[in-house]
């Protein structure tokens, strides 16, 4: 393995900790400014990543993203991991009060590097376990 796909895993770690730690004036560091999320609705940029991200720690202030299995090969690193936490704030995207339940759900990510950030990223995780552990 090269040097280069081992720095590009330590960086996707690195986003990892810096989501679960709340720690996202971290994504100066690791993301490119215009970062581009490929989920359904999500528009460019590094500012609109670290507001989703503080949505989603506001309303599961204890989300972990344990990752199961991380595999890199050039400039991408795909990532197979958990998406853990306790509803306990709003969560405006599904339009929920906090429900006091814990999600428990899997996803599968895939990132594209581009000098020494994350420049792309790609999405699927299991939203209709997340949603019926919500809605219940």
């Amino acid at each position: 393995m090269s040097s280069q796909t081992d720095a590009n895993k330590v960086l996707v770690r690195r986003f990892f900790s810096a989501i679960e730690s709340g720690d996202l004036s971290a994504f100066d560091e690791i993301v490119a400014e215009d970062y581009d999320d490929h989920l359904p609705g999500q528009t460019r940029g590094r500012s609109v990543l670290r507001t989703y991200f503080t949505t989603l720690r506001t309303a599961f202030p204890d989300l972990q993203l344990p990752i199961h299995d991380m595999v890199a090969e050039g400039d991408r690193v795909a990532v197979f991991n958990s998406v853990t936490g306790t509803h306990r704030g709003e969560f405006p995207a599904l339009g929920l009060q906090a429900t006091g339940r814990r999600i428990d759900a899997m996803a599968f990510q895939l990132y594209r590097i581009e000098n020494d950030r994350m420049a792309e990223h790609w999405e699927v995780a299991d939203f209709a376990t997340l949603l019926r552990q919500l809605t219940g």
